[in-house]
């Protein structure tokens, strides 16, 4: 991201170091609270419930696993051995898989954390037991630019509260 914006910043004539050591330090922020957390919990990030029997969620190498990974957790996709980049999985890989923390990024189209916990057989997950559904603005997570950051202090937030009092 930082190459990008110094790109643009050199085809549109402006000096972006400001910009770019602003987002830097950050980003360094947040890995040095992220750095004393004692656990890793497993994210589930709801991209699109269309289906909400088969869900969409970030898988390797998307900028939603970047951001859970950076932010102190586990992407779910990662602990249930998926490999596609965005995969549509199954109740039964969730189920399987048991994530800590559901984040939906579906929630700007109306998902919410109740009708996440109204779904048939989601009741036995940690993440609906305990009531760690938490919706956020995708626009923050799935779009390369400097909103990245943001995506990155609200998850790091929502994985790890404790650290951020």
């Amino acid at each position: 991201m930082y190459v990008n914006l110094e790109i643009a910043g050199q085809l549109t004539g402006h000096d972006v170091t400001e910009l770019v050591d602003s987002l830097k330090a950050r980003v360094a922020a947040v890995d040095e609270k992220i750095a004393s957390a004692t656990d890793k919990p497993i994210v589930f990030y709801e991209i699109d419930a269309s289906d909400a029997s088969k869900p969409f969620t970030y898988g390797p190498g998307t900028f939603g696993d970047l951001l859970i990974t950076r932010a102190g957790g586990i992407n779910f996709s990662t602990a249930a051995g998926i490999t596609d980049a965005y995969p549509q999985v199954s109740l039964e890989q969730v189920v399987a898989t048991n994530p800590n923390i559901i984040v939906l990024g579906d929630s700007m189209w109306g998902t919410t954390p109740e009708s996440v916990q109204a779904r048939a057989g989601w009741d036995v997950l940690d993440a609906v037991k305990n009531d760690k559904i938490f919706p956020i603005d995708d626009n923050l997570v799935s779009r390369p630019g400097p909103r990245l950051v943001d995506g990155l202090e609200q998850l790091a937030k929502l994985l790890h509260p404790e650290l951020f009092r």
